[in-house]
């Protein structure tokens, strides 16, 4: 006969175990609890009235969230129940059962107090040796806001739902007045305070379309109705969604060093305010950035330019090759900086011609004309230009773009570049693939900017925990 280990469910410990028991010395939750044990939590704490019943310490619900956020549960009521039935959560919740509504109100109330805790942890990460500052590493991807396509509207869109409301409004009331007058007959009493409440929910509705039409800026913009802060954009997949645009900077640890969230499609604008929200949280300068193409623009290499940082960002050109098929094409000539000219592919000169100033809406600049004087006996004329003599007319920043494209061109400077693809694609196939994060529980561009810090700092504890093997 087979033995079997003998239980009782009814049975009793004579030494009941303590909280401390319940997780094993190495796990991610006991790394929580104590950085979180050191964190300064009295602007919080503050905020609560010594009247009343004792309530749940924030320093617990704020591990319950860090560990949900580290772990891709970020709903108040998962959490909740898990706080009856895991035992990592029991550890943290040191056995208390907060309800779903107790978690959510703490943080919608204290959302970015919780997401200042960012730079806190990130430093004690630079403390511990944990992360090389060199090389910072930027990237973008688009999360679905939690607000429905067929609510992005333009504004003559909403101007046609107006209309269709007041219409629909209208046929309320004479419904209504229809019903009312054969009750009246039937039962000779007549109140005239009755409003359906059909009428009441179609006036919140054109209540708040009219709110959003103030909004906007031009005819062909389009606002979502339930979260106006965003926009229509173009996904990983080329899907359109209403998204938002999250950025992120990571060191070659693959911790991250900053994060931000936009309410706009491109990527161009974002690569200073990454920088220098690096600088910030980290408390020194950064030297060397890669981005990919996206990042591309004769500001943000002008702007890498003036404050003396090594960038390693492909304009859209290089990356695509379009020049490959052209043998003579602008992107074939080769830029000497020292001497201000340029070389052909059949080693011609082309010296500075003239120099042309123009001026838009947001800056002046000088366009640069470089011309050949060798092209008439060139036996290759007819493949490079159909007029005389071979023209280049470039930005005065051109110059900024093409040492880029020399930078990159060398064995350092595709290392680097490639540095940046081992960094942050992980990062994004994570928190999407692992975790589940393609959209937003939270809306408003504020809420979800805390949202997506706290999706960063669950990255950086279970990144902490793995570099630590923590025990």
């Amino acid at each position: 006969m087979p033995k079997f280990k003998p239980y009782r469910k009814d049975q009793v410990m004579l030494f009941p175990r303590t909280i401390d028991e319940y997780v094993p010395q190495n796990h991610l939750s006991r790394l929580i609890h104590h950085i979180v044990e050191e964190l300064d939590t009295r602007s919080i704490e503050d905020t609560y009235s010594p009247l009343g019943q004792n309530t749940y310490p924030p320093k617990i619900l704020i591990k319950l969230l860090f560990y949900g956020y580290a772990t891709g549960v970020r709903s108040g009521r998962k959490i909740a129940a898990k706080c009856e039935t895991d035992t990592a959560y029991i550890y943290l919740a040191q056995m208390y059962h907060p309800d779903f509504r107790t978690i959510n109100d703490f943080r919608k109330n204290h959302l970015t107090q919780i997401s200042s805790y960012f730079v806190a942890i990130l430093r004690m990460c630079r403390e511990l040796g944990l992360i090389s500052v060199g090389q910072i590493n930027i990237d973008g991807t688009k999360i679905r806001a939690n607000a429905a396509n067929r609510r992005t509207k333009t504004k003559e869109e909403y101007q046609k739902w107006l209309t269709s409301i007041d219409e629909k409004i209208k046929q309320i009331l004479a419904e209504a007045e229809a019903t009312d007058s054969k009750e009246d007959q039937v039962f000779k009493d007549k109140r005239g305070d009755e409003l359906p409440r059909q009428i009441q929910d179609q006036q919140k509705l054109k209540d708040k379309i009219q709110q959003i039409m103030e909004k906007f800026k031009d005819e062909k913009e389009k606002i979502n109705l339930t979260d106006p802060d965003a926009r229509f954009m173009k996904d990983g997949r080329y899907r359109i969604d209403t998204n938002y645009n999250c950025q992120a900077v990571l060191s070659k640890e693959q911790f991250i060093l900053a994060s931000e969230v936009l309410a706009e499609p491109s990527d161009r604008k974002a690569l200073s305010v990454m920088v220098e929200a690096t600088e910030q949280n980290l408390g020194q300068p950064i030297l060397e950035v890669a981005a990919d193409a996206g990042y591309s623009s004769y500001d943000n290499y002008e702007y890498l330019d003036k404050n003396h940082k090594i960038g390693y960002i492909p304009d859209q050109n290089l990356r695509k090759g379009n020049a490959q098929d052209k043998p003579y094409h602008q992107d074939h000539f080769t830029y000497d900086s020292q001497k201000d000219i340029f070389l052909c592919p059949e080693g011609k000169l082309l010296n500075l011609y003239k120099i042309r100033r123009e001026e838009r809406s947001y800056r002046k600049f000088q366009v640069k004309i470089y011309k050949a004087k060798d092209c008439p006996a060139c036996p290759k004329k007819s493949l490079c230009s159909r007029q005389k003599y071979r023209t280049i007319t470039i930005e005065d920043r051109k110059a900024l773009l093409l040492e880029m494209r020399k930078r990159l061109e060398t064995e350092i400077g595709r290392n680097k570049y490639l540095q940046r693809l081992w960094t942050t694609e992980p990062f994004f196939g994570h928190l999407k693939y692992n975790l589940g994060y393609r959209h937003f529980f939270l809306r408003s561009l504020k809420k979800v900017k805390g949202e997506f810090k706290l999706m960063c700092i669950g990255y950086n504890l279970k990144k902490m925990h793995k570099m630590l093997a923590f025990s």
